[in-house]
């Protein structure tokens, strides 16, 4: 299964371990067994509020839901 996301628009204060927030994101996931379409909106979300501050962590959980909410996440399908 090939999936791609978008992520929600925010105000990018800095790029810095925006690919180590995506990963991670999927790695929990993963170990905790979700469905690949909630792993990857997750991450993206995760990664998408990574950008939005200098340092690193999730701060605000209620934000991340709300970025949750704003991922799009399709199937690519093979020809």
């Amino acid at each position: 299964m090939a999936l791609h996301s978008l992520p929600p628009k925010v105000t990018v204060a800095s790029t810095v371990g925006a690919g180590d927030s995506l990963l991670a994101g999927m790695v929990h996931g993963l170990i905790g067994g979700h469905e690949p379409q909630k792993i990857l909106r997750t991450a993206t979300a995760i990664a998408a509020m990574a950008v939005t501050q200098i340092g690193f962590g999730i701060t605000d959980s209620a934000q991340l839901k709300r970025l949750e909410g704003g991922v799009t996440v399709r199937s690519l399908t093979e020809q």
